[in-house]
């Protein structure tokens, strides 16, 4: 052990020594890299029981080297060819060219800037004078009106101006009196005798049951005629021959077995013959005949109106829809029929019950083509809950917007609401995210409980880098959504690895972290995103990102055994000492309980066993650890 430290100290100094005549010498990095090299394969020579291991960390460090020297090669010969470029005298005279074009539209932006200043310069003036005329009118005002007291005002229910305007006193006492007249007759009418009251309701309750009992004898009328019909009918049929039952000897049994079998069919007769359902039905065939007639003549207003106010609303159906939609198309600017249908329809639903997915979708599309690019009155249908919202109807309306950045039309804010109200937050979360409502999306995915795999099909549905930071780096959030590289990894299969590199070069800059820090960092990254990642990034030619990703990978594996190796050689050590304490305690507990050795005396003994025995763990483990302090300082030190 004493060997090994007098060796390490030996080419510390050495290593020093020679650092200092290179910096003396002022060589470059290269002659650092080699003496740092040798060391290391001395240190390799040295210690050959970690020779696999280091000779792989050795190879590692060495080819990452190489594409670090490779790439500052590249940039100095890129630089070289850019300064001659930017020298030569064609670059010069194009820059002078746009030096005096950018020159000459700032001259002009400035004259301009001038102009509104000074137009609004002369308007604000103008209001100045125009707001001091106003307010010297008010004052006179005040001046010359004359005064009432607040007891006046609250009888005439009047504000301060109105209290001394002629006109609208005149017009209040129009109301007053028109008020008090129709106070007079609705007095006159309402208010009767108390015993003329009682008189009128004898008199109505008498009518009920004169009503009743006419109805009871209508029935019993009724049910006689149709028992005799039965009987006649069954007559005729016997005296014609026509019975084929046998066992009617007599003209008797066979009327009173006709009786028998309509007896059963009162109920149903009873029924039919219903004045009220008759009546109903007669007014349902004459809405379909006025229906048709106004149809056929080209009268679709009062056709769609009679439509949508049909009695029971046996007109408010698909298929009269259809009919509209079928019908001729306007003319010289007329109202389409089915526009006009569909306005019915919604201007009536409150009685009605609510219109089909199918109907709401048809009066959401005529609405749309009336509109020409607005959503004001779709908006106003929806929000009264007139036009029932659906899946099918927010998508509707999603599709309708066809702004090319930020929308201005609403639609894509009157669909985030429609589907809200379905629960359709999956949807919902896709409109917030075209709107750039990047927080309000948040705080709707930690209301309706999002997934990592619901985020994720968000971002892959609508990629954008500034979505894929927030689902990174969202502050409420204890814990990121997505890490970088699953973020990276979905921008780059939804739209190109460049944008995928765009996030991870903005997240560096933000976090001022280099890519192997953040690498190190990530341990929920799975081993198939990172296979993807790199192939994406070497399919679009991003070689370097690639080898850079790659090479902090396999040095972040090489920590990770290197740190399993470690762990498992400390678990050893500690087994094996507790093995030997419990061994030693074993030994002592068979010395005879009876004899006069006291446990005082044998401690000193146990105590310098267990010294000794801690003294040589201790010297183990500083062997060890400055095993590791020499390979973590060659690692730190060759990078």
């Amino acid at each position: 052990m004493y060997e090994d430290k007098a060796w390490v100290d030996t080419k510390l100094d050495e290593l020093d020594r020679k650092l200092n005549e290179v910096v003396s010498s002022l060589c470059g990095e290269e002659q650092r890299y080699n003496i740092f090299k040798l060391a290391f394969d001395e240190v390799l020579e040295r210690l050959p029981a970690g020779r696999p291991l280091l000779s792989q960390i050795k190879i590692e460090y060495e080819s990452v080297i190489d594409a670090i020297v490779q790439k500052k090669r590249n940039a100095t010969r890129f630089e070289q060819n850019q300064l001659t470029r930017f020298t030569e005298e064609g670059t010069i005279r194009n820059y002078q060219h746009y030096i005096s074009e950018i020159e000459f539209k700032l001259t002009q932006a400035r004259e301009e800037c001038l102009r509104i200043q000074n137009e609004l310069e002369i308007m604000s003036n103008e209001r100045i004078v125009a707001k001091q005329e106003y307010e010297a009118k008010v004052v006179q005002h005040r001046m010359t009106k004359p005064h009432m007291t607040s007891a006046k005002r609250q009888l005439l229910r009047l504000q301060g101006k109105e209290a001394t305007d002629m006109a609208c006193l005149e017009r209040e006492l129009q109301r007053v009196k028109l008020e008090l007249e129709e106070a007079k007759a609705t007095s006159e009418r309402r208010y009767i005798a108390v015993q003329r009251k009682h008189s009128l309701q004898k008199q109505l309750e008498e009518k009920e049951e004169v009503k009743v009992g006419l109805a009871e004898k209508a029935r019993l009328l009724r049910g006689t005629l149709t028992k005799l019909n039965t009987a006649c009918e069954a007559v005729l049929e016997y005296t014609k021959g026509e019975a084929t039952d046998h066992f009617h000897t007599n003209l008797a049994d066979f009327v009173i077995d006709a009786l028998v079998k309509w007896n059963g069919v009162e109920e149903s007769i009873e029924d039919e013959d219903d004045p009220e359902k008759e009546r109903e039905a007669e007014v349902v065939l004459d809405c379909f005949e006025s229906f048709n007639d106004l149809f056929q003549d080209g009268l679709y207003e009062q056709a769609a109106i009679m439509a949508a106010n049909s009695p029971k609303g046996v007109l408010r159906s698909y298929s009269i829809m259809e009919k509209f939609k079928g019908s001729a198309k306007p003319q010289n600017g007329d109202k389409c029929p089915l526009l006009m249908y569909c306005e019915a329809l919604l201007e009536s639903a409150a009685v009605y019950k609510p219109l089909s997915v199918e109907e709401s979708l048809v009066c959401a599309e005529c609405i749309i083509q009336q509109e020409g690019g607005g959503s004001c009155g779709l908006a106003h249908w929806i929000e009264q809950r007139v036009l029932p919202t659906s899946v099918q109807l927010g998508k509707l309306i999603f599709n309708q917007c066809k702004c090319s950045k930020r929308c201005g039309c609403g639609y894509k804010r009157l669909a985030f609401s429609v589907f809200e109200r379905c629960n359709s937050f999956q949807q919902a979360a896709l409109c917030l995210v075209e709107l750039n409502q990047y927080a309000s999306f948040m705080a709707l995915g930690e209301r309706a409980k999002f997934s990592k795999e619901d985020y994720a099909n968000v971002l892959y549905t609508s990629p954008s880098v500034e979505l894929a930071v927030y689902l990174i780096s969202y502050p409420p959030m204890s814990a990121s959504v997505l890490t970088l590289f699953e973020a990276m990894h979905l921008l780059s299969v939804a739209l190109t690895a460049a944008e995928g590199v765009k996030l991870l070069e903005k997240y560096s800059k933000q976090r001022n972290q280099s890519v192997m820090a953040i690498i190190l960092q990530d341990d929920r990254t799975s081993w198939d995103i990172w296979q993807s990642l790199i192939h994406h990034l070497q399919s679009e030619v991003f070689d370097d990102w690639a080898v850079d990703i790659y090479a902090a990978l396999v040095v972040k594996m090489t920590l990770s055994q290197v740190m399993d190796s470690i762990i498992q050689e400390q678990q050893f050590l500690a087994d094996s000492s507790q093995y030997q304490n419990t061994s030693r305690h074993g030994s002592n507990t068979e010395v005879d309980a009876e004899s006069s050795i006291h446990p005082e005396s044998i401690a000193p003994s146990i105590y310098n066993s267990s010294s000794d025995e801690d003294s040589q763990n201790a010297s183990e483990e500083g062997t060890h650890e400055a095993a590791d302090d020499h390979s973590s300082g060659d690692q730190s030190s060759e990078p």
